[in-house]
């Protein structure tokens, strides 16, 4: 999948160097958007795992110069984690749940000339972790051992990285642009440094559904 990610925005990229061959506009847009997502976490060793749902809202900004290509830049609240499930006689699951400011850019790419525009955009993201919490099931124990494990450990902070791909449409009613996608996230790097505890890979991802109200300057 992260090998699809990255075709996606090579593909972007290739589509906004031939941006010159296709109708020239200026269309600056800003809105606010939000998202419910299914986030999970790719851990080495494997884990017995629920998804983790979680919100996302922010601002939104488009711009288009030619009709087929843009950029879209995003500023956003979001709630991740990960649960899991020990298979013992819990009543409960564990969770951990982690709140980023996050930062994404995206390479947009629209076709048709109507209101109707179906879209596909992909990118980069960064997030900056700001706080997290964590729910242990009644009655689980930390064993006492010399081994650190992910668990009751105070992840320290740590910039998360990876790419966003979205598919759906826009809706250009005048100035006003209403959006919908599908949005997939992939992680780059580890959310828990390895070598800090036996978790030895720990890289976000998370699949879910977006949508965004934007007005043209």
């Amino acid at each position: 999948m992260r090998y699809l990610l990255a075709l996606l925005i090579c593909c972007s990229a290739a589509l906004s160097a031939q941006s010159d061959t296709t109708r020239a506009i200026n269309r600056l847009e800003v809105g606010a958007h939000f998202g419910i997502m299914e986030h999970t976490v790719d851990f080495t060793p494997n884990a017995n795992e629920e998804n983790f749902r979680g919100n996302t809202y922010g601002l939104t900004l488009r711009y288009f110069d030619h009709h087929l290509v843009g950029i879209q830049a995003e500023l956003s609240y979001v709630e991740a984690g990960w649960r899991e499930d020990f298979e013992e006689d819990f009543t409960s699951l564990y969770e951990r749940a982690t709140n980023y400011a996050e930062v994404l850019i995206l390479t947009q790419f629209s076709v048709g000339r109507g209101a109707f525009q179906p879209m596909l955009q992909a990118g980069p993201y960064l997030a900056f972790p700001l706080g997290d919490t964590e729910m242990t099931p009644e009655g689980f124990v930390l064993p006492d051992t010399d081994i650190i494990s992910r668990y009751e450990y105070d992840i320290p902070f740590r910039l998360n990285y990876g790419a966003q791909a979205g598919l759906g449409f826009n809706l250009q009613l005048g100035r006003l642009t209403i959006q919908a996608e599908g949005r997939y996230l992939l992680g780059f790097n580890d959310i828990i440094r390895n070598g800090d505890t036996t978790t030895v890979i720990s890289r976000r991802v998370g699949y879910g559904g977006r949508g965004a109200v934007l007005f043209a300057l």
